[in-house]
């Protein structure tokens, strides 16, 4: 196995030998330590956050966000007792918590089009990847990785073709490199990281996220510490009523959705109005895929445990 995948794996096993006491033990109890990370497809938190209506539901309860670059800093964060939970795809979720992490996910926030692009000429599909070619994703793991191992498990045979290509940046700085030319010449990424480079006459599309998966799935999960979801079920369920109106707002108001967001995505609002209403970004509580994944990652020795073990959610 590449040393790549390896290190990734070692930390995560690392991790599981930890306590998990601390996970919801802060210094303010009334404090909700959530972490959020790059792309549109946090848009619901974003707006949420912007019209206040995490305060309006939640009155007297003070929520602390954190952005991170991946779900690795997420995982050690609720490890260390600084985040009660956070947003992240679905393999990453699943390996953590097959190595003891004591968390579950709790809803969808959203499904989007993922995308392998290359600066690269000549490649029309993976099959056309060389050997020496560097790909940027978010960490080994992440749910950029299983789609392009899911991809190249079916066109090749084997799904650890380009574990060793891999190289571990955020979107922002994946999307940056890749413009460069410089670091890597490939770049699977997300909204509106994807929109952005295919932008570019230099960039085409290599491998379309849902091709790979072979249908649809949720891109971002809300995940919680287990402790978190049984001391306060009741504020779990606000923080989903929160996530499910906003949702709801950006579907039914995508132009002004953009207004709201273009300073903080430092795009243009047409431009972030037209991914909204292309869907190439949807928002909503539904989880698809899990299952598939989970299959996928435990055939592939990924995780070791192809069963569902999430604690149940009270509701």
């Amino acid at each position: 196995m590449p040393r790549f995948v390896i290190r990734f794996l070692l930390i995560i096993s690392m991790a599981s030998v930890l306590s998990f006491s601390a996970c919801t033990k802060n210094s303010d109890e009334s404090t909700i330590n959530l972490s959020e990370q790059y792309g549109l497809a946090y848009a619901p938190v974003t707006v949420a956050r912007l019209k206040g209506w995490f305060e309006q539901e939640m009155p007297g309860e003070k929520i602390s966000w954190t952005v991170t670059g991946n779900a690795a800093a997420v995982r050690e964060a609720v490890l260390a007792g600084r985040l009660d939970g956070g947003f992240m795809g679905i393999p990453p979720y699943l390996i953590a918590k097959d190595r003891g992490m004591e968390w579950t996910a709790v809803g969808g926030i959203a499904e989007a089009r993922l995308g392998l692009t290359t600066v690269r000429s000549g490649i029309a599909d993976i099959t056309d990847i060389p050997s020496n070619m560097r790909i940027a994703l978010p960490q080994p793991g992440s749910i950029q990785h299983i789609l392009l191992s899911m991809a190249a498990d079916r066109e090749l045979g084997d799904s650890k073709r380009f574990d060793g290509s891999l190289v571990s940046l955020s979107h922002p700085d994946g999307m940056s490199a890749l413009l460069s030319g410089t670091e890597v010449e490939g770049h699977f990424t997300s909204p509106p990281y994807l929109q952005r480079e295919l932008e570019s006459p230099r960039v085409s599309l290599v491998l379309d996220g849902n091709d790979a998966f072979g249908g649809d799935f949720t891109f971002i999960v809300f995940v919680l510490s287990d402790n978190f979801i049984k001391d306060r079920p009741e504020t779990v369920d606000a923080l989903r009523r929160v996530l499910l109106r906003s949702s709801t707002w950006i579907d039914a108001h995508p132009a002004e959705a953009a207004m709201m967001l273009a300073d903080h995505y430092r795009m243009d609002a047409e431009e972030l109005e037209m991914i909204l209403r292309s869907r190439d970004v949807r928002f909503g509580p539904e989880i698809k895929g899990m299952e598939r994944f989970r299959q996928f990652m435990h055939k592939t020795g990924l995780i070791r445990n192809g069963e569902d073990t999430s604690a149940p959610v009270v509701r």
